[in-house]
Formats: structure tokens, C-alpha cells, sequence
């Protein structure tokens, strides 16, 4: 009788510990992607037929966004890691200045260069692009924030 529970035991020990597995697997997985999804609203897998990239734009957008969009999403991780870093250390029993300090900064300084690179790798899309198709990526960015109320129309007629 004794056997029956430690194989029962072992048996749930097991499911707990996959589920667990899968779980975490899940998040992973839902998580990829998101900081494209900040800005495009879409997977950038789906902006070339967005814009309607004819063969020759669609072989330079994915070469060019191959490596963007990882660097991106890396940055992205390196950014919640410190994000984590600097929520513990403010709701510590004794919160150490130097470190949020510490922490905000390297935020910062992740964000800008985060920032530099979206810029950069926007004109150099811009170059590869028609008139309708950087209509259409900008007002694709432009709806990415509710508040805005410049549309691509007036963005481009400046």
C-alpha cells in the first residue's frame, strides 16, 4: 500500500513540475514579438504585406529587419531585466539609492540607444520605399498611439 502512494506522489510531483515546464514554455512564447507589436501593431512579419512590397523590397526589408528586429527584442529583454532589477530594489525592506539610481540609468541609457536604432532603421526603410508605401508605414506608426491626431496625410504634406 505504502508503494501505491510515493508512485502517486512521484506521479503528481511529476504533472506539477510539467506543468510548470509549459507554463513558463507558454509565456516565453507569447511574449516574442512584443516589442515589434509596441511599434507596428502587427508582427513585422505581416508589414511587407501591409505596404504592398513588391519581390526586390521584400528580399531588402527582410534583410534588412532580420537582424533589427532581433536587436530589438534583445534590448527589450535587457530593458525588463533592469526594470525587474529596479522594482525589487524600491520595495526592499531597506531601498539602496545608488541602486535604483543605478538601474534608472542603465534603463535610460538602453531606451536611447533603443531609440537611435528604431530611427536609423526607419530612414533607411524610408529609402527603399514609394510615396504610398511611407504613407502607409507612417500612418501604420501613427496608429500605434490613440492620443496622436496628426495623420500620415498631414505628416507628409509638411
Amino acid at each position: 500500500m505504502k508503494r501505491y502512494w510515493v508512485y502517486l506522489l512521484l506521479a503528481i510531483s511529476l504533472l506539477v513540475n510539467v506543468g510548470v515546464l509549459a507554463g513558463a514554455w507558454f509565456q516565453a512564447w507569447r511574449a516574442q514579438g512584443t516589442t515589434e507589436l509596441a511599434f507596428f501593431g502587427m508582427r513585422h512579419e505581416r508589414v511587407p504585406d501591409y505596404l504592398k512590397l513588391d519581390g526586390t523590397q521584400r528580399e531588402r526589408w527582410h534583410a534588412m529587419e532580420q537582424d533589427f528586429v532581433m536587436a530589438l527584442n534583445d534590448a527589450g529583454r535587457e530593458i525588463q531585466v533592469h526594470r525587474e532589477r529596479l522594482v525589487r530594489e524600491i520595495f526592499v525592506a531597506q531601498p539602496d539609492a545608488s541602486v535604483i539610481e543605478r538601474e534608472r540609468a542603465a534603463i535610460f541609457r538602453l531606451q536611447q540607444v533603443q531609440q537611435r536604432s528604431v530611427i536609423e532603421q526607419l530612414l533607411k526603410e524610408r529609402e527603399m520605399l514609394n510615396a504610398k508605401q511611407r504613407l502607409a508605414l507612417a500612418d501604420l506608426l501613427l496608429k500605434q498611439d490613440p492620443r496622436s491626431t496628426a495623420g500620415a496625410q498631414q505628416l507628409l504634406a509638411r
